[in-house]
């Protein structure tokens, strides 16, 4: 017996045990849904957080501004002095006697003060507030969205694996039925044990594929169960889409649109400060002197009236103010637009792909049926001793590949589907 005899041998008694075990099981456990993982993946997202926390900051921030015109400005103030010199009134006489201010001199008070009007700066100040919040949570859904597009991967990419696993296993079922028609040909003299060792080694071949394809396929659930926020099993089934959502505007135009909002209630709060301010005020206090100046001692004292504010100053900037306003909102013009592009683009990307995978489509179910004839053929020569196994193994496996490309076409034009769509934008998800 040659080298290459004795090789084949102990492959097909390594092939026998092997033969004996159980081909890579097909997923049996919880179904997920794209529509499902879409949703997790948003839910579960840790930027989800940030929403929350932006509405708290605005909410918070506008509070502030609310307590701040409602309620009087209090403030304690405490002053103690020495002077060189004190007024004093050159007046004598029999009967006058006008105190003389000592230098020292000491204050405590009480100062308050109400706002009255402010031009609208406040309730401004708690709109932009708003925009900021609504600003910050639009660019969470942003990216939040684009999480779509890793689900879509993942996802695609597990079925991919379970359906070449599924069509390797149809070939692997074949050749286990061929083998005890070779053992039955060769107790018979008929068959070669060398045709039964080639079958062997082919089984083991398509063992090791199944086992990778499935440390594949549990590789990408463990990613996809990330970003779901929960652990995927092995087991876990992904039903394949049988229709796409209708499309909706992107995320990122609602943020181009709440960014020129923003800018435009920056505007606004500018030109409020432009008005004029008016205030109550009022102040107590303790000390010496007080306001009336001919006593020099201590007492308590107390004033109130009404205070008008115009800063003039504000007119000094009002030119730059807009054009820096002007030239905000061009830019995010701009940036729409170099979206807009960037997006037209990747749909004319996805659009040549989903045509392609459209005709090979087409011609996918004829090269079966063609193949199918071809397989049957050698299978009633092979069963006939007309050719060898490493004949029929070479069209049953094209036959298992014409198949498999088949479904590889197919997944793939649900995803340039899928992917099309999120490029174009849902408004509900694949069902």
């Amino acid at each position: 017996m040659d080298k290459k005899r004795k090789m084949l041998l102990v492959l097909c008694l390594v092939a026998r045990a092997a033969l004996g075990q159980p081909a890579v099981p097909p997923a049996s456990g919880p179904v997920l849904t794209l529509a499902h993982c879409y949703d997790l993946a948003q839910v579960q997202a840790p930027l989800r957080k940030q929403i929350a926390l932006n509405n708290a900051q605005a909410a918070n921030n506008t509070a502030r501004l609310a307590t701040q015109l409602r309620l009087p400005q209090l403030a304690i103030n405490g002053q103690a002095s020495y002077q060189s010199e004190v007024t004093k009134i050159p007046l004598e006489g029999p009967g006058i006697n006008i105190p003389t201010l000592s230098k020292d001199q000491y204050r405590l008070t009480l100062d308050a003060s109400q706002t009255l009007f402010d031009g609208g700066t406040t309730r401004r100040q708690q709109e932009l507030e708003t925009l900021a919040s609504q600003v910050n949570n639009q660019q969470v859904e942003v990216n939040l969205f684009r999480l779509r597009e890793q689900v879509n991967g993942l996802y695609f990419g597990a079925l991919l694996s379970e359906e070449t696993a599924r069509l390797r296993q149809g070939l692997r079922a074949d050749l286990l039925q061929r083998r005890k028609a070779l053992l039955a040909r060769r107790a018979n003299g008929v068959a070669t044990g060398q045709d039964v060792a080639r079958l062997d080694a082919e089984v083991l071949n398509l063992d090791q594929q199944l086992r990778e394809l499935a440390t594949t396929r549990a590789g990408l659930l463990r990613q996809l169960g990330e970003l779901l926020g929960q652990a995927l099993s092995p087991d876990t089934r992904l039903t394949t889409p049988t229709e796409l959502p209708p499309a909706a505007p992107r995320p990122e135009l609602s943020l181009y649109a709440q960014q020129k909002a923003l800018l435009t209630g920056q505007q606004q709060l500018s030109d409020a400060r432009l008005a004029p301010r008016l205030s109550a005020f009022g102040q107590v206090g303790y000390g010496r002197p007080t306001l009336n100046f001919l006593r020099n001692d201590f007492h308590g004292y107390g004033l109130a009236g009404l205070r008008l504010n115009w800063n003039l100053s504000n007119y000094y900037t009002r030119r730059q103010d807009r054009e820096a306003i002007r030239l905000g909102q061009e830019a995010v013009a701009v940036q729409q637009t170099n979206f807009e592009q960037s997006q037209r683009v990747a749909l004319a990307g996805q659009q040549t792909a989903v045509e392609r995978y459209q005709t090979l489509l087409a011609t996918d179910a004829e090269l079966i049926a063609l193949r199918e004839k071809i397989q049957a053929t050698a299978a009633v020569q092979l069963d006939n001793g007309i050719i060898g196994f490493s004949d029929y193994f070479t069209e049953a496996n094209n036959l298992s590949l014409a198949r498999l490309n088949q479904q590889l076409h197919l997944l793939q034009l649900l995803q340039a589907q899928a992917d099309y769509s999120l490029i174009l934008g849902a408004s509900s998800r694949p069902r």
